[in-house]
Parts: structure tokens; C-alpha cells; sequence
């Protein structure tokens, strides 16, 4: 695959050079055509939505479970300051429960695009976890092209995974992976 160019606003860069975070696209027609997309990413790391949010050249929807989207002050805080970035919108959904997916449905319907993780919760470093249905279902219901990315290193992050061993490890995210 063919890594392409894109624009992303300087200080949106030099935060992923601080993470140690490099990007790659190889796709990024589907997310410049205008049209909405799933972006589907494997989950590491509490840091993986902020990766994609400040990666990715168009603004996401981005599913957020209540425990942090709403419940946990710090948390719920900083996923604001970050729509007031213009980075996205955080929806509190619970995957446990299947009908908040209409509210991702009415997102892509209005045109927006969703990064959802569809395991539904970080994986540990040797766990691999079954997609849970919901994206099948947007993409049945909403004719949304899905997108995949996948992220490495961040599960090393001793301050943001489950079993990290390194204080500032090297991340990469490959957006538009093929399958």
C-alpha cells in the first residue's frame, strides 16, 4: 500500500510528534470524499480516541462509554475541551446496550462520520476480542463505506494501557488498512 499526504492543522502534529505517534494513510480519498465513514480501530490504550481525533483530517463522532463520557470529571472535562477544538463529538454509548447505536445511525444519516472501536473495550496485550455487531448494523442501515485503521505501540504505554512497560513508547496508526 501507497502511504498519501495529508493536511493536518501543525498543532494537531506536534501533539502526535509529542505521543511519539506516526500516521500513515493509505485510503484517505474515503475520508476526503465528503460522504460519511465508519472508522473502525483496534483499542489499546485510554490514549487511542485522542490518536484518531487529532489524526484523523475530518471531524469524527466518536462513542464514548458513560464512564468516562459522563460519569468520571477529569475525563468527561477533557472529552469537551477537545469538541471545543473542533476535533469531534463524543456520544456517551453504552455497547451493552444496542439502541444507543441510533444515535450513531442519525450521525451518519446527517452526513458525519463515526471511529468507533468494535470490540467495544481495550484489549490486553494478548487478547483478541470478537467485533461486537454494531458496526455491521450502521453500515447495513446506513450504506456508510467503513474505513479501517489500526494502531500499534500503544499498548506499551505504561500510563495509558493495562500492561504497559514504557513511559513514552513509539505508536504508529495506519489509516485506510485494507479488509
Amino acid at each position: 500500500m501507497k502511504s498519501q499526504r495529508v493536511r493536518i492543522a501543525i498543532w494537531r502534529r506536534v501533539i502526535l510528534a509529542v505521543l511519539r505517534v506516526e500516521v500513515t494513510f493509505t485510503d484517505i480519498e474515503a475520508l476526503a470524499s465528503g460522504k460519511s465513514v465508519i472508522l473502525t480501530c483496534n483499542h489499546q490504550s485510554l490514549l487511542d480516541g485522542l490518536i484518531l481525533a487529532f489524526a484523523c483530517p475530518v471531524k469524527m463522532v466518536f462513542p464514548v462509554t458513560p464512564k468516562h463520557s459522563i460519569d468520571n470529571p477529569f475525563t468527561s472535562h477533557g472529552l469537551r475541551l477537545l469538541e471545543r477544538l473542533g476535533l469531534g463529538r463524543v456520544v456517551p454509548l453504552n455497547s451493552d446496550h444496542p439502541f444507543a447505536l441510533r444515535q450513531l445511525q442519525r450521525a451518519l444519516g446527517a452526513g458525519q462520520s463515526v471511529a468507533i472501536f468494535p470490540e467495544g473495550r481495550i484489549a490486553g496485550p494478548e487478547e483478541l476480542l470478537p467485533h461486537k455487531a454494531g458496526v455491521q448494523w450502521l453500515q447495513e442501515r446506513t450504506g456508510a463505506k467503513i474505513v479501517r485503521a489500526r494502531l500499534a505501540g500503544a499498548d506499551e504505554s505504561r500510563l495509558f494501557a493495562r500492561a504497559g512497560t514504557r513511559f513514552r513508547p513509539k505508536i504508529t496508526l495506519e489509516i485506510g488498512t485494507g479488509g
